[in-house]
């Protein structure tokens, strides 16, 4: 009795190891440990390894403005974006919106010095945006909040012990937030942020940005490894005495992305739309 008994017990455990050695081999290894810090870290170097590539892609933008809801196709190229309108407020455009956009193309296509300023002006966004992404995993104290979904939830919050060095730095120390990083790529899935206090600059005599400001970032995963973009809803205000008054409001969506060849100019562009 006891030996049957022994026989059967055996086989049992002989079942269940065999049985979880399948699921080990049809599951994906499990992540290694990591703190929230480490996985930031990896996090903000992929999304460095992605900007060096320096893709280029068309989309569907839909962007709110001065109480006018703007329908938009972008496409991304070597100089300027080209931007042509669709519909304003859910209609067509009307012939003078039209006419001005055409009146805009050709002022950029015949202006190479103009679109080589707009190129500079995104080449030095994407500079300083590199030089921000290197400075997060010190700049802010991590809080892992758990799982969700194929995500990790982790809180930040402006670390003490970091010194900003220039103003842009200094804005976005400021911030407090959650942000999601999918947990197989290692990206920003949604990030949310606030201004906890206000950021003066030379004691407020060179200017400032107000307490209260927010950001919220939504991201999207088109194919392995390539992530883009797909809500921003940005609410900064502030004033540059010397420079400029900050007054970026910025709420956009973005559908329907496609890759660009990656020589495409302004004039090729815009030769797709015309002839669509």
């Amino acid at each position: 009795m006891e030996l049957s008994r022994t026989v059967s017990l055996l086989a049992h455990a002989r079942r269940f190891v065999t049985l979880i050695f399948a699921v080990g081999l049809v599951l994906p290894p499990a992540l290694p440990s990591q703190t929230a810090k480490e996985l930031i870290g990896d996090t903000c170097h992929n999304e460095l390894q992605q900007r060096e590539k320096g893709s280029l892609w068309s989309y569907v933008a839909e962007r709110h403005s001065n109480n006018h809801v703007f329908r938009e196709r972008v496409i991304e190229t070597v100089d300027a974006p080209v931007r042509h309108l669709l519909a304003v407020d859910g209609a067509p455009p009307t012939s003078a919106q039209v006419r001005e956009e055409n009146d805009r193309h050709q002022e950029l296509l015949n202006n190479a010095s103009r679109r080589h300023a707009l190129q500079k002006q995104q080449n030095d966004d994407d500079k300083t945006m590199e030089e921000l992404l290197r400075i997060i995993p010190e700049a802010f104290v991590f809080e892992d909040q758990g799982p969700e979904g194929q995500s990790e939830k982790i809180a930040f919050h402006p670390n003490p012990g970091f010194k900003p060095k220039t103003y842009e730095q200094r804005v976005l120390h400021a911030l407090d937030g959650i942000v999601f990083v999918d947990l197989h790529d290692k990206r920003v899935v949604r990030l949310s942020g606030s201004l906890q206090t206000r950021v003066e600059f030379g004691y407020g005599l060179i200017g400032h940005v107000e307490q209260g400001g927010t950001t919220d970032i939504t991201r999207v995963h088109l194919s392995p490894g390539v992530w883009k973009t797909s809500a921003e809803k940005i609410n900064i205000d502030g004033r540059f005495v010397i420079l400029k008054t900050i007054n970026k409001h910025q709420d956009e969506s973005r559908a329907g992305f496609e890759p660009v060849a990656p020589d495409t100019t302004f004039a090729q562009a815009l030769h797709e739309i015309e002839n669509k």
